[in-house]
């Protein structure tokens, strides 16, 4: 049973409402409903009505009160609104400024949390605050020639091959473009040529959206500059659109936007493609970039209240659908959680209830996930502007939506005794359950990545570099310690061996000719000299032919000899350090891992057992142990593998073309597994994941110490 009495009624009962002059009335069809769109062409603004709100609407006329309408809508309709909804549609209408209402001062102060609404939403927002310029009309009259041949039928078939052909090239040259990605987009020019590219862009899709609210017959009045995260935005007010009666036009319009920008990154690609290195190439990715991914990634992205948001609501039949999912999840909240008497479920129409299910959350999830990749990139520039960032962010994307919520469902509660009862039993239970929660000890523990590693004594490197002549041992042989596996050959190795070979014999020469007796020469001084040069051409000879030695790649442990690619190896030429193969035992298997430096202070408190999955049996967790006397810290890794490119979690430099230096000091450390392993010859290189065990703790101290290693990490300082 609905409550059809409301204890404000008496302060609106004599009111005399008046719609205004200018109304314009559209019908829309959605989902088997009737809907009415109100439309104020000078003004832009526009409400969207069912049809009880609208029989109530449309009588207010000045002639008659409030009281007058909604008795004449009782004897009239079975289905009539409450007085709390008569109360709830004129501060809908007055919001939108699309009735007069006398004595607004005392209608103010009924709904304070509408009036709060309205508020909100002039003023300034830390994620879009919008900044009205002027009336963008005139430029637009001068663009209906443009308008009329993009939104053609012409314009349309040439706009669809252009983005045909951008996603084929994209497709065809994507490992050059993601390649091209990793090195040049955390470079500071690329960030310039951004930041000055990204205006133009925005206007012309602004100006789409303008110019196809005019084709479809619309008025646009305002047009400004949204600051979002301080970034200037500019923007048009194309919100006449939702007063068009045919739902293909409502579309157009939000996919307008979308439209211009992927035209610009369908003209981009090829530039960038044919075009040689400079800033007219950088430019062309730049726009690629802007125009083509991040429209796609924000302004198409349903879940935010952009152009997709739009294209969402009117292709599905769902309008507003982000309000009215929130008040549904509110309506449920009173019903199941407080179980207030007397409250119907709201209206729904047919199939909607599972998008009213599941919007609101996954919005709210979205933004959460915008505001800490916005914060990262902060961190990025600046630590202090980062975790102003992040105080910022939290309190207007996590703890005011929560705020709020907590503070309608109160409202709610206290309307009647047995519900706030309820609300101070909920209450104290929340309140209870949260606190065991951050003092209760949870298990701690570090998961870190890392590949299958071969022991260092079972590596075998090449200690000199030079091209390789012959392959001693096949691979599979089995090998004892210092058997030869590889030849090099090291021509500017060999010539220095030479050339001070005839040296050394050209000092002996002349240190026998300085002795006394020979030729009557009788020079100690000059003896002593020649004794010097020849002691150090000695020594360096001996040095070159140490290095020739090392030419020949010896095992250092027995085993099986494993080369991973031998058949590659004839007449390359490999570098000093090179890592050709292993000799395996089949004894133990060894992880290498990196992870950041700060992460490592986990790593001491991990007094628990070591478990490690490997990628070929992901569901086996196999005991190990930490070999202490690798720990180390460096700034490159052992294999490209642990970096973020080839889909590891150390975030690597853009500039190093291998993939190996990392951004900031990592630990690299290795695992042994404490059973044999028979396949240990064939895991080299595979994939593994280590879990460290730290014990217990309570939260809010793992908390504590998180904020305090990343304060350090930051400012080099701790808190």
């Amino acid at each position: 049973m609905t409550v059809v009495h409301s204890s404000r009624w008496h302060r609106v009962a004599g009111l005399r409402p008046r719609l205004s002059t200018q109304l314009k009335v559209q019908r829309q069809r959605v989902r088997g409903e009737t809907w009415f769109v109100l439309t104020d062409p000078a003004r832009s603004r526009s409400v969207r009505l069912n049809a009880a709100a609208y029989a109530i609407a449309a009588r207010l006329d000045a002639r008659l009160t409030v009281q007058q309408v909604w008795d004449q809508s009782l004897h009239r309709s079975h289905d009539a609104v409450t007085q709390d909804e008569f109360i709830d549609l004129l501060a809908q209408l007055r919001e939108a400024a699309l009735v007069q209402i006398d004595h607004a001062a005392d209608f103010d102060t009924l709904l304070p949390h509408l009036d709060k609404l309205a508020r909100s939403r002039s003023r300034a927002s830390l994620l879009a605050w919008r900044i009205p310029l002027g009336d963008p009309s005139a430029l637009l009259r001068r663009l209906t020639p443009l308008q009329d041949i993009v939104f053609s039928r012409a314009g349309g078939w040439i706009w669809s091959l252009l983005v045909a052909s951008l996603l084929v090239l994209a497709l065809q040259n994507a490992p050059q473009l993601w390649a091209h990605g990793l090195h040049w987009m955390a470079s500071p020019r690329f960030a310039l040529l951004a930041a000055v590219l990204y205006l133009p862009v925005k206007l012309v899709h602004e100006l789409s959206h303008g110019m196809a609210v005019r084709r479809w017959g619309g008025q646009v009045h305002e047009a400004g500059v949204t600051l979002m995260l301080l970034m200037p935005v500019p923007y048009v007010d194309a919100s006449a659109a939702t007063g068009f009666a045919q739902r293909r036009a409502r579309i157009a319009v939000s996919a307008a936007g979308i439209m211009a920008e992927l035209l610009i990154a369908a003209l981009a690609l090829p530039l960038w493609l044919w075009l040689d290195d400079g800033l007219a190439r950088d430019c062309a990715f730049v726009l690629l970039v802007v125009a083509g991914v991040s429209t796609v990634l924000f302004n198409g992205n349903p879940l935010q209240r952009l152009d997709g948001y739009y294209i969402l609501g009117d292709a599905l039949g769902l309008p507003n659908l982000g309000p009215r999912s929130r008040a549904w999840w509110l309506d449920l909240l009173r019903r199941r959680l407080l179980r207030i008497e007397g409250v119907e479920p709201m209206p729904v129409a047919r199939g909607e209830t599972p998008w009213l299910f599941a919007y609101a959350p996954l919005s709210w999830l979205m933004v959460l996930l915008i505001a800490a990749l916005a914060v990262r990139w902060m961190a990025g520039i600046s630590p202090v502007l980062a975790v102003a960032a992040a105080v910022l962010l939290a309190w207007q994307v996590l703890l005011r939506p929560v705020h709020q919520l907590l503070s309608q469902l109160r409202r709610a509660a206290w309307s009647q005794q047995a519900t706030a009862r309820r609300w101070r039993r909920l209450v104290g239970t929340g309140a209870a359950l949260l606190a065991l929660v951050l003092v209760l000890p949870w298990p701690r523990a570090t998961l870190v990545q890392g590949v299958v590693w071969p022991a260092d004594q079972a590596q075998l490197r090449v200690e000199e570099p030079g091209f390789v002549e012959t392959l001693v041992a096949a691979p599979g042989a089995r090998l004892q310690a210092s058997d030869v596996v590889l030849q090099l050959r090291s021509p500017q190795l060999e010539s220095d061996l030479a050339r001070q070979s005839a040296r050394v014999r050209a000092l002996e020469a002349e240190l026998l000719q300085a002795l006394p007796g020979n030729s009557g020469v009788r020079d100690a001084a000059r003896a002593g000299d020649s004794r010097a040069e020849l002691q150090a051409a000695q020594s360096e000879l001996l040095r070159l032919q140490q290095r020739l030695d090392l030419l020949q790649v010896r095992a250092k442990l027995p085993g099986t000899l494993v080369l991973p690619r031998a058949d590659e190896l004839r007449d390359q030429f490999l570098t000093r350090g090179y890592v050709l193969g292993q000799t395996v035992s089949g004894s133990q298997t060894i992880v290498r891992v990196a992870l950041p430096q700060g992460q490592a202070h986990d790593l001491q408190a991990a007094t628990g057992p070591v478990r490690v999955r490997l990628s070929a049996t992901p569901g086996e967790n196999h005991p190990a142990q930490v070999l202490h006397d690798s720990l180390g810290a460096v700034t490159r890794l052992p294999t490209a593998a642990l970096g973020d490119r080839h889909g590891g979690d150390i975030v690597t430099d853009p500039a190093d073309a291998d993939g190996l230096s990392t951004r900031e000091p990592v630990v690299v450390l290795d695992v042994q597994l404490t059973q044999t392993d028979p396949a240990a010859s064939r895991r080299m290189g595979e994939r593994a994941w280590v879990r460290f065990d730290g014990g217990t703790s309570p939260l809010v101290l793992q908390l504590a110490q998180a904020l305090q290693r990343a304060w350090t990490r930051h400012f080099g300082r701790p808190i």
